[in-house]
């Protein structure tokens, strides 16, 4: 019998419950796409401009929306642009996938070196699943599993997606609109309706041009405080029934 581990991950109360347990359809759909409800609830619209500038949070906004509609093969490729950018969170969302074979062939050894690289900074929520993975695979498993990693931190590890993503978050500044000395005053984005200047439901977008968010030292310290304060719920091991 395979051990079942509930592991519970907060990020800003939106993130994904996963199960790691015999992979079949139902479960994996469950634990891959846990926050299916809460995304269909959020204006997903508001939070696409919010994300434009930095492409690490709009391919994950996208991966996890297509993940919250069961369509796991654009969740996927989705995710994996997010995980060029750096994303410790899409990372481990693929790693997920692979485990339980959704939007990709399943592949623990892929999965578990995805795992890994998502607990590149030992955030401890991903570093506690890259543990329990490690637990379930055998000795051919984990062996191929170190050789896979190594070409996933050559293109997808901090030293080189890190770079990546300043590069993209340079050219996202150079495009926003306001004055040259860099002001950009007051910006909404209003829905149709009358020309009413700041009319209510008028949605406010100055914050996402804060000027932490266009400096990768304070953005990725940023993160790391989000991550590092997550909750982290680990369920005790109990035996998942045999399938007939």
């Amino acid at each position: 019998m395979k051990r079942l581990l509930v592991l519970v991950i907060a990020l800003g109360g939106a993130l994904a419950a996963p199960v790691l347990a015999a992979p079949d359809d139902a479960a994996a759909a469950a634990a891959v796409g846990a926050d299916s409800d809460r995304m269909q609830r959020e204006h997903f619209d508001q939070r696409s401009r919010m994300a434009k500038t930095h492409p690490n949070e709009l391919w994950r906004l996208y991966g996890s929306q297509a993940a919250a509609q069961g369509d796991w093969d654009d969740a996927f490729r989705h995710f994996r642009r997010a995980a060029r950018y750096a994303d410790k969170y899409s990372q481990h969302r693929l790693s997920l996938m692979y485990w339980y074979g959704l939007g990709a062939s399943q592949d623990r050894a892929l999965a578990y070196a995805w795992a890994d690289l998502a607990a590149e900074r030992q955030y401890p929520q991903f570093a506690i699943l890259r543990e329990k993975m490690w637990q379930e695979l055998d000795e051919a498993e984990r062996e191929r599993a170190l050789r896979e990693g190594q070409a996933l931190y050559d293109q997808y590890g901090d030293r080189v997606a890190k770079p990546r993503f300043e590069q993209a978050l340079s050219r996202s500044k150079r495009e926003i609109t306001g004055s040259r000395t860099g002001d950009v005053g007051r910006l909404q984005v209003f829905t149709p309706g009358p020309a009413r200047l700041f009319e209510p439901g008028a949605t406010d977008l100055t914050a996402m041009y804060h000027d932490w968010r266009f400096d990768s030292a304070r953005y990725w310290a940023a993160e790391d405080v989000v991550w590092r304060d997550g909750n982290v719920e680990v369920g005790p091991a109990q035996n998942a029934p045999r399938s007939n």
